[in-house]
């Protein structure tokens, strides 16, 4: 199968997880990152290849998505995501999703400004899309979003720091618009992005 092409909407990836849920043999609990979790916690309408798995992935979880896989013929790949970017504590803040039909499978997902901002520091299109989404869905208030990154994010995080805050400041822009953005370039000190 080629795990790369098809993308998977919110209907799909929780079928997924009820049939994993169904081929689990234990209680088990995953904190989903990325666009999934996105989709699955906020209601994102985006759609996402595959489910990022930040903690809480065992072998038991594997083989229950393969075997998901087989059952439901969904070619959702699970992936550990190993190198994610998020601000330090996110688990003091984390929030079970309430999923129907669920027996032995709970699936955990980052508060959305720690999601958001983890998706802010790769600021690809898809991600940049993921996060308009949840903002429309539920704004996001700028204040919050700025404090958690200069306060868990701004110097932690693994990839250079004026980026990271080009980033940011590039999500500001998009979900708050231009003056936000400039305002904020100013404060940190990197360039003011232009639309092309």
């Amino acid at each position: 199968m080629n795990w790369s092409l098809t993308k998977f909407d919110r209907a799909q990836l929780l079928t997924f997880l009820r049939a994993i849920d169904r081929h689990l043999p234990n209680p088990t609990s995953v904190v989903v990152v990325g666009g999934a979790a996105a989709i699955i916690g906020y209601r994102s309408t985006v759609r996402t290849s595959d489910v990022d798995v930040f903690a809480g992935l065992t072998d038991e979880f594997i083989e229950a998505g393969r075997q998901a896989q087989e059952e439901t013929g969904l070619a959702i790949a699970i992936e550990k995501a190993a190198v994610a970017e998020i601000p330090y504590n996110y688990e003091d803040r984390v929030r079970a999703v309430k999923i129907t039909r669920l027996a032995k499978l709970t699936v955990i997902v980052p508060d959305r400004y720690d999601l958001v901002l983890s998706k802010a520091i790769r600021c690809w299109e898809h991600d940049l899309d993921a996060i308009e989404a949840i903002h429309r869905r539920q704004p996001l208030v700028l204040r919050t979003l700025v404090q958690r990154f200069e306060s868990e994010l701004m110097k932690i995080a693994l990839a250079a720091p004026a980026r990271n805050c080009l980033n940011v400041v590039i999500v500001v822009g998009r979900l708050f618009g231009a003056a936000e953005a400039r305002s904020l370039a100013r404060r940190w000190g990197v360039p003011t992005p232009t639309k092309k």
